[in-house]
């Protein structure tokens, strides 16, 4: 596959991936109508129908990252990636934490928007702060940011084991049975090392495979693999197995990778490589849409109704609100742009 071409894939990957994040944080249902059954049709629209696909995103958002970090990988190349990943990742993940405890500090405290922020008796403090910064107290949706930040970190440790085939497999056994046996590891999230080690491991020993140009052949080993995650997964939708539900997306991303023809994608927007910024910046537009329309319709006629369109709506809204606060500051304030949108 052709550099250009790779890349394109990629862009388009990564923005497939933040739409499905959006939908993820559109969940409305209970704002809407209260606490319904799982069976209510509004609930199965939202945390039922699709919900395989909706989970896949973050999984797809590791394995791509740790590709690109591992591809053309080698000992001597790694302070510069460190470096570059200090200016895409780090400073950018502890400025929007930054962003968003100040953001819910103020709102709290102006009448109307605070019914919105729901953080009632905020109060300013050093520990806060610094706890909101590091950990994303304030930020949820940056647990993911969080957990690559650690794996960026230990690379030295994954690369002694990954960089030989033998090792790498028996490493990433190793995850799955910690993973099957719910044995925790201090702040690293299991699933999210499965799937980062896995990407990485492909990158170092299956860049050919990884990166060949599309055929017939290798569409359909990627459609075989995505049978088989979602045939996998019934386990854990069925006995809560969580080894079926890490196979599943592992599966799906290689998968939808091989089956997905490049020459299908056409040249992406500028604007789909937002994808830090969107990622960031999408709770904000997401949880104001969703809780001003709750607080105008809430136990009226048509709850139910505008409550199902603002889901399926809400990615399109989204990134209609993310474009156009970006384009202001991307011609205005391009080095703010560039930190708000993780260097790029």
């Amino acid at each position: 596959m052709e550099e250009s071409r790779f890349r394109r894939k990629i862009t388009w990957f990564q923005f497939a991936c933040c739409v499905l994040v959006i939908w993820s944080h559109a969940g409305n249902a209970e704002l809407f109508m209260g606490k319904l059954e799982k069976t209510h049709p509004l609930m199965q629209l939202e945390y039922g129908i699709g919900s395989s696909l909706i989970r896949v995103s973050i999984p797809c958002f590791l394995m791509v990252s740790a590709y690109l970090f591992y591809r053309n990988f080698s000992w001597d190349k790694l302070p510069g990636k460190w470096k570059r990943r200090c200016r895409t990742l780090l400073l950018p993940y502890l400025f929007w934490n930054l962003l968003y405890y100040f953001g819910y500090l103020a709102g709290s405290r102006i009448p109307g928007l605070d019914r919105i922020v729901n953080r009632p008796g905020m109060e300013f403090s050093l520990a806060d702060m610094a706890s909101a910064a590091l950990f994303y107290r304030s930020n949820a949706v940056f647990w993911f940011l969080y957990q690559l930040i650690l794996l960026t970190a230990l690379a030295p440790v994954l690369y002694l084991f990954l960089k030989r085939i033998w090792s790498g497999l028996l490493f990433l056994g190793a995850a799955a049975v910690l993973i099957a046996l719910r044995i925790p590891l201090p702040q690293l999230n299991l699933d999210a090392l499965f799937y980062y080690s896995l990407a990485a491991f492909l990158a170092i020993h299956a860049r050919k495979q990884t990166e060949g140009v599309w055929t017939p052949a290798r569409a359909a080993a990627g459609a075989v693999l995505v049978c088989a995650g979602l045939f996998i997964s019934q386990w854990y939708y069925r006995q809560a197995h969580v080894p079926a539900i890490v196979a599943c997306h592992a599966l799906s991303v290689t998968g939808l990778w091989l089956l997905v023809d490049e020459a299908w994608l056409g040249t992406p927007k500028p604007w789909m490589g937002h994808t830090f910024f969107i990622y960031a910046f999408h709770f904000i537009p997401v949880r104001f849409l969703n809780k001003t329309a709750a607080m105008l319709l809430k136990d009226s006629w048509a709850a139910e109704a505008a409550a199902a369109a603002l889901y399926l709506c809400m990615p399109a809204a989204a990134l209609f609100v993310c474009y156009q606060v970006s384009r202001p500051l991307e011609r205005f304030c391009p080095r703010a742009w560039a930190l708000l949108n993780g260097g790029r």
